[in-house]
């Protein structure tokens, strides 16, 4: 009973601190400080990426309207074994000997923090800023001057630009627009605060202010989160471009979304135990308004709906479903799926979507609520956890639905058929149960839509 009251406690705290986050007076310093002439150091970390899509985003890098000699491209490619997926990419870049360099290791440890970290080692002298593009992404022509124009009007120590990803209108809306909600709400409320957490890719630091905190960290599968926390940590400054210079390539199946998200959500569960006490603490550079911001940047896919559930399915079967405790379970289950639409919705029709999107979204946010829950759990009882790259070649995470969400369906269809409850509480609560797999169902047939609409792309072969 105590745990349940607690999770009711904490997700209702959550919940109630968005709109205190949106009253906050602001104090920015916009254009306090402005840089020199930037000289930009764009690193490319890959991991057993198709070749053609990392050739296709250099394409992209190579042809900015900067000026050839301010900027390099390091293409950190880690513990890829097999040569037919690196061997193209370094063929690409050799020839282009001035402009890109290209590394290849083995054994490399913490991941893409570790790639990151080896790039940063052979950085150029003169570089001011280190920029940080995921394999997939295709940015704009005009990306690294819309960079410089950001860091010199907000005199900002790093910026992050939003995530976006290709052919999403007409396939895949309602999976873009959940992506996209935590940019327009979370992001956005950091902006205001100067304590935007990076997000991985389109990110452009100060190489001083990366260098002074260490560089980048695989502590946690979020390195990017846990550099953020750091930097603001030490007194830098964090600004949010709301503007799209590049896209990407979507999870493409339900399967791949899912472990994006578990590994999203737990990364961020062990930076926030891992920063806990900078965060929640007042002292050094964190005011009230930066520890909220960041607070809820760490757990906007937060969930502790894992245990009410489990707790609630032993004390029904167990002939313990009216107690107070179990009131409680069916609440905190209730009150997670109020935070979910509350965000999706208001969010939707704040941005004026379409009904049909805002519908889908909310579908997609539900269909991963299983997997977040799951991510967090495992997060706070301190298992060990493995990052995981996103498949872009199509070839795998297709096919049958994850288990979980089946077996929560069958859970609380057999606890609602066998006339366990009676209280109006604990059966809406069931009945929020069966949610996630007709949520799941939908989201993978756009996924399968999504990846039907780009096959010709990702069979591509570049030269």
């Amino acid at each position: 009973m105590i745990v349940c009251a607690a999770i009711v406690a904490i997700q209702a705290a959550l919940m109630a601190l968005r709109p205190i986050i949106a009253c906050l007076p602001t104090s920015l310093t916009a254009g306090q400080q402005r840089s020199a002439t930037l000289r930009f150091s764009i690193h490319v970390a890959t991991h057993s990426e198709p070749p053609h899509l990392v050739i296709r985003t250099l394409r992209a890098l190579l042809d900015q309207d900067w000026p050839s000699g301010g900027y390099e491209i390091i293409v950190m490619d880690n513990n890829t074994a097999d040569p037919a997926l690196w061997k193209p990419v370094a063929t690409f870049c050799a020839a282009h000997p001035c402009r890109i360099t290209f590394l290849h290791r083995m054994g490399v440890r913490g991941a893409k923090a570790g790639a990151l970290n080896i790039a940063l080692a052979h950085t150029r002298a003169n570089a001011t800023h280190v920029v940080t593009v995921d394999a997939d992404y295709v940015v704009h022509r005009d990306f690294l001057s819309r960079a410089a124009e950001a860091l010199h009007r907000t005199g900002a120590d790093y910026v992050q630009f939003p995530q976006s990803y290709v052919a999403t209108t007409t396939t895949a809306p309602g999976v873009d627009a959940e992506l996209e909600e935590y940019f327009r709400t979370n992001a956005a409320a950091a902006d205001e605060a100067e304590a935007v957490l990076l997000t991985g890719t389109l990110c452009v630091i100060s190489k001083t202010a990366l260098v002074s905190v260490g560089g980048w960290s695989g502590a946690t599968t979020t390195e990017d989160a846990d550099l953020g926390v750091r930097l603001c940590h030490a007194g830098f400054a964090g600004r949010f471009i709301n503007q799209i210079v590049g896209k990407g390539l979507l999870p493409l199946s339900l399967r791949d979304l899912e472990k994006q998200r578990y590994r999203w959500c737990s990364g961020n569960v062990q930076t926030l135990l891992l920063h806990g006490r900078k965060i929640l603490t007042p002292a050094g550079n964190f005011n009230l308004h930066k520890r909220l911001v960041i607070l809820t940047q760490l757990t906007s896919w937060f969930s502790l709906a894992l245990v009410p559930f489990a707790l609630l399915t032993v004390w029904l079967l167990t002939g313990h479903g009216h107690t107070v405790a179990a009131m409680l379970a069916a609440g905190a289950i209730l009150l997670s799926l109020a935070d979910i639409a509350s965000r999706v919705v208001a969010r939707g029709m704040r941005d004026g979507q379409a009904l049909p999107v805002i519908l889908n979204a909310l579908a997609c946010r539900v269909a991963l609520a299983p997997q977040s829950a799951k991510a967090t759990f495992d997060a706070l009882a301190g298992c060990r956890l493995k990052f995981v790259v996103t498949d872009k070649s199509g070839g795998k995470g297709a096919g049958s639905l994850p288990i979980c969400h089946l077996m929560v369906f069958l859970t609380a269809l057999l606890l609602l058929l066998g006339g366990h409850p009676t209280e109006p509480l604990i059966r809406a609560a069931l009945l929020t149960l069966l949610l996630p797999l007709p949520a799941a169902l939908l989201t993978d047939k756009s996924l399968r839509a999504y990846r039907a609409a780009i096959a010709p792309p990702l069979t591509e072969v570049s030269a």
